[in-house]
């Protein structure tokens, strides 16, 4: 019988709890109720499917993109590398030569990558983007999955941002955003699975995110 050795290897949730209602822009609106047995049941009266840990998949920008059920189910799951962005001061860009080389080494096609804000904070200042030509490295890598970390922003302007979806979600790459401890992963390479929730024709899915590492 197949089993994991948790002797072995670390399970680590990586999901965002979300909290009803929610806020403004991310709301998660329930209500209690019945069945027709009495047993207890939560109608959700407002939300989206950009509430709490979700994957995007390319339909979230391409009218003709690949939906959350258009995708195979291994496409949600596998190895993964940690891209740890760790910038100097005065830095904001990640540049492709920032991540050839953190994870120029061992990335393979079909990976997944996660990536984390390991830069230190400073008051006032906005976080770490992916700059001109970082989301063309990642696509000639061809990868299936980024996965964000908080602190990470896609672009420095709307532009940029759109930019880097149309570069890596034309090649069928799916993010995973609303993650959260990130920083209890100690290894470089990993397991990820973040499995969306199947329902047909979604641009994006709520997921349940989780890390396997060796201890």
């Amino acid at each position: 019988m197949f089993d994991i050795d948790l002797n072995r290897y670390r399970l680590i949730d990586l999901s965002f709890e979300v909290v009803p209602p929610g806020s403004d822009d991310r709301p998660f609106v329930v209500e209690r109720g019945l069945l027709a047995d009495l047993a207890y049941k939560y109608d959700v009266s407002k939300t989206h499917t950009h509430v709490g840990t979700h994957v995007e998949a390319p339909a979230h920008f391409f009218d003709d993109g690949k939906s959350i059920t258009d995708l195979p189910l291994t496409h949600f799951f596998g190895r993964a590398i940690l891209l740890s962005v760790r910038l100097e001061p005065g830095q904001r860009a990640i540049t492709p030569e920032h991540l050839e080389a953190a994870i120029g080494d061992i990335c393979r096609p079909g990976d997944v990558v996660v990536a984390r804000n390991d830069t230190p904070r400073q008051p006032g200042a906005r976080g770490p983007f992916f700059g001109p030509g970082a989301g063309e490295w990642l696509a000639d890598h061809r990868l299936k999955m980024l996965v964000l970390g908080s602190g990470l922003r896609m672009g420095d302007s709307l532009e940029a941002t759109r930019h880097f979806h149309d570069v890596l979600q034309s090649k069928d790459l799916c993010f995973v955003e609303f993650l959260s401890n990130l920083e209890a992963i100690s290894r470089r390479e990993f397991f990820f699975m973040a499995l969306p929730f199947r329902v047909r024709g979604m641009d994006s899915g709520w997921a349940r995110a989780i890390a396997i590492e060796e201890r």
